[in-house]
């Protein structure tokens, strides 16, 4: 921060506008996260559903296959969009409270009696202490500095992309493996029974 800026105070009530939005940031992560979990359970079923009916239709098997393995590959997508997301809030966030953390010392808490009350950088001094007591962590390859329970929210979406990559390969090997899909489907045994024509003398 240069001379001027620290000689200049700023409104209290932009900072506190500030600070709202910063929090309304979180709000919106957290309700990101709960819709996207939705999604995924909502894909999960689907593909449940159409394997079951495709198999119980030999004629349309090669359909419903495809369409689960069409449902995975977006899947695998939108789980990777999700990670993106949560990569994305939280340096809107970092950001945020880095900004919050500079205006601290500048700002005129008392309009009346200007320079009267000073700030105690209680963000500032947060963050030190979370660091001796080792809470923080960098999170993967984002160069973002969280508590450690952070990994937990990047676990979920990685989880739901394995799960789906795994339902996308075993789909190719049964297809590779049982081709034509037809005889995928359960086919009605014929039971033949003969009788000799019985003779007369």
């Amino acid at each position: 921060m240069s001379e001027s800026e620290k000689t200049t105070r700023l409104s209290f009530d932009e900072f506190k506008l500030y600070y709202d939005s910063t929090e309304k940031v979180t709000d919106r992560r957290l309700e990101t996260n709960r819709w996207n979990y939705s999604i995924c359970i909502a894909m999960l079923i689907a593909i449940a559903t159409i394997t079951n009916w495709s198999l119980s239709n030999p004629a349309l098997t090669w359909v419903g296959l495809s369409a689960d393995a069409l449902l995975s590959v977006m899947a695998i997508l939108f789980c990777a969009l999700w990670i993106g997301q949560i990569r994305d809030f939280k340096n809107l966030n970092n950001a945020k409270f880095i900004v919050l953390n500079e205006m601290a010392p500048s700002v005129d808490f008392d309009i009346d009696n200007p320079g009267s009350v000073i700030s105690f950088c209680p963000f500032e001094k947060e963050w030190k202490k979370l660091m001796e007591l080792h809470a923080l962590q960098e999170i993967g390859r984002s160069n973002i500095v969280a508590l450690k329970s952070s990994n937990i929210e990047y676990f979920i979406p990685k989880a739901f992309g394995a799960l789906f990559l795994t339902i996308l390969v075993v789909l190719m090997t049964l297809v590779a493996t049982h081709w034509p899909l037809s005889s995928l489907a359960q086919q009605p045994v014929k039971t033949a029974t003969s009788s000799p024509e019985g003779r007369t003398p």
